[in-house]
């Protein structure tokens, strides 16, 4: 069974580390000016990040319910692997979330200002 615990860890934190990934490669998409944020579609790595999410957290339910404490507190590397990769899924989330909120509140408001100028 110890092994097994291992596996699931070590594939929980490789999901961790290709959300971590296609976060980043959000966050750096997000970067785009207003025009291309009024052309912006769901991208395809949304899709992805949601289903590695879903996937990720089937993983971890099922990690704690098929394993005893005993056999994951075992790889207590891996397990503060998989703490430390969901603190920076946490922060990087939040950066990423506050990042394109604060894109989406310029874009309102260049659309009113540009409201404004057709007004006269």
């Amino acid at each position: 069974m110890v092994d097994s615990t291992k596996k699931s860890l070590d594939t929980i934190n490789k999901i961790s580390r290709q959300i971590l990934s296609r976060i980043l490669e959000i966050n750096t998409i997000s970067q785009a000016t207003l025009q291309d944020l009024e052309n912006t579609e769901v991208h395809p790595s949304n899709k992805e990040i949601t289903e590695l999410m879903s996937k990720r957290e089937l993983l971890i339910t099922r990690l704690f319910k098929q394993h005893k404490a005993q056999e994951i507190s075992a790889q207590p590397e891996l397990v503060q692997e998989m703490l430390d990769l969901d603190n920076k899924l946490t922060t990087k989330s939040e950066l990423c979330k506050q990042g394109i909120y604060d894109q989406a509140i310029k874009l309102k408001k260049s659309k009113k200002v540009a409201k404004s100028y057709q007004q006269y």
